[in-house]
């Protein structure tokens, strides 16, 4: 009964950490490609950055989301992100082609989530050495926008 006991207090404490987790928004009615809920990017540099992924995605139709979070709230950044792009349909629906930059500033963590339809060019390694190569590098030097800007390139 002992043991009972002490099972169940643990399984309703290690369920309550499940309900802490981050809350993906709402989708926007207005949309864009730059959603900075943290405030780290300046308005001209969101606007700059807004401008260039916009036009990348009307020449491509690829279509590349930057969300800023203050934390993803101690849920995993690459499945936040992944279930986030899926939440909003970032990309087109047929084409499956939509990437969501997500930066946590204060976990100090990012990802890049791909759609299957641009896995085959954007793989999960070269997401990798974009973010550790152009990205990081950019952030360490204190300039989020420009890390930003070059890893979206």
């Amino acid at each position: 009964m002992k043991y009972l006991r002490l099972s169940l207090i643990l399984f309703f404490l290690s369920g309550s950490t499940v309900f802490a987790q981050f809350t993906i928004p709402e989708k926007p009615k207005l949309q864009t490609s730059v959603y900075d809920y943290y405030g780290l990017l300046s308005n001209s540099d969101k606007n700059a950055l807004e401008q260039k992924l916009i036009s990348y995605s009307d020449s491509t139709s690829t279509q590349i989301v930057v969300a800023i979070i203050k934390s993803t709230e101690g849920e995993n950044i690459n499945y936040l992100g992944a279930q986030w792009g899926e939440v909003w349909g970032i990309g087109q629906a047929v084409e499956d082609n939509g990437i969501l930059i997500l930066l946590a500033r204060e976990d100090r963590r990012v990802a890049i989530n791909t759609g299957y339809g641009v896995e085959a060019t954007l793989t999960d390694a070269l997401s990798k050495r974009i973010i550790e190569n152009i990205i990081i590098p950019e952030f360490k030097e204190g300039d989020y926008y420009a890390g930003l800007d070059k890893g979206s390139d």
